[in-house]
Order: C-alpha cells, then sequence, then structure tokens
C-alpha cells in the first residue's frame, strides 16, 4: 500500500488585511516601548494596564505586545483637545 503526501501549500506573500508594510506587524516588548520613549509610561505599568485591559494589546504566544497601532491608540487615549473644540451637550427645549 502506497501513501501519498498532501500538497504544500503556498502562503500569500502579503500579509492579511491588505497591508503591505511588514512594520505595521512587529511586535514590541513593553521594555522596547518604554526604552524608546513612545510613550510616557514605564515597562511596568504597560505590562499592568494591558492586563487589567485598559491598554490595547496583543498577547501573541503568550506574552504581552505591542503594535504599533496598539502604541498609537494609547497615545490618542491620553490626548487632550482645547475646549472649543469639544461638543457641546445639545439644548433641551
Amino acid at each position: 500500500m502506497t501513501t501519498t503526501t498532501a500538497k504544500k501549500q503556498v502562503r500569500p506573500t502579503a500579509p492579511a488585511g491588505g497591508a503591505t508594510d511588514l512594520s505595521e506587524l512587529v511586535h514590541y516588548k513593553p521594555e522596547q516601548v518604554a526604552a524608546a520613549g513612545w510613550l510616557p509610561f514605564s515597562a511596568r505599568t504597560l505590562r499592568d494596564k494591558a492586563t487589567a485591559h485598559v491598554f490595547p494589546h496583543s498577547k501573541a504566544g503568550g506574552r504581552i505586545t505591542f503594535l504599533p497601532r496598539h502604541i498609537r491608540e494609547i497615545a490618542a487615549m491620553h490626548e487632550v483637545r482645547p475646549a472649543n473644540e469639544r461638543k457641546r451637550p445639545a439644548a433641551t427645549a
């Protein structure tokens, strides 16, 4: 009896989601984010807030990591807009 092997599947060359820039897929450890100064938080704070589900993060491989989009989102979370740019509540009649 002979066995046949399945054909090897070819993976697509472009990443999923249409992204063509592979740098968007790099995972950074909390220590790398803190050392680079991208966010004003220590590695411990980044890890604690990610564990508490306050900060967006990735858990690939069972470790907390941050994608560039997570870092941008965390920075935007702490942005303060001037008072004249804030929306006023609708007046009730």
